[in-house]
């Protein structure tokens, strides 16, 4: 468990580093999954039913396109730049071989933020917040995960992924 929560801590770091020298990137394309989200929570049964599936269609790209600037990015690093593709993938394969339970506790870890960040307040919100103001509360916490939450998750999958190719640079050459 020391050496899965080791894997996390590394690539939360990462995450966390590459956030803040990629900030406007990273914010930037996070708005606009925001900005959706806030209107459809909070205005959605008077939406258009096209505003609402363009909408998602619209936040769905946004992320793609989110993840793939960061993984292209995250392999201009020093350490990264220089393996071929195929090199990679060899060498995450043996990051994961090469300590199984680090990898899949990651999933454990992702599990656990997901209880806190999402289901508790979203329970909170149940039990504590008047019905009248639930609708406008859900909006302003599902906006506020868009840029913190998802992109961080993102980020720190990516991070997860170069910390095994890194350390897969160490078990291939075994």
């Amino acid at each position: 468990m020391r050496t899965g929560l080791a894997l996390g801590g590394a690539a939360a770091r990462w995450a966390a580093s590459f956030y803040v020298r990629h900030f406007w990137l990273v914010f930037g394309l996070s708005m606009i999954p925001t900005v959706q989200r806030f209107a459809v929570v909070r205005y959605g049964d008077d939406l258009p039913a096209a505003v609402n599936v363009g909408g998602e269609v619209v936040t769905a790209l946004t992320r793609l396109l989110l993840a793939y600037l960061i993984v292209r990015l995250a392999f201009r690093e020093p350490g990264l730049a220089d393996l071929p593709v195929r090199e990679r993938w060899r060498r995450l394969a043996a990051g994961i071989d090469a300590r199984p339970p680090d990898f899949w506790f990651q999933f454990l870890l992702l599990a656990a933020a997901f209880v806190v960040l999402d289901v508790l307040p979203n329970a909170a919100i149940g039990l504590w917040v008047p019905d009248q103001w639930q609708n406008l509360v859900s909006s302003i916490l599902v906006s506020a995960k868009n840029p913190t939450v998802i992109a961080f998750t993102l980020l720190w999958m990516v991070g997860v992924a170069r910390a095994l190719i890194l350390r897969g640079r160490h078990v291939a050459a075994d």
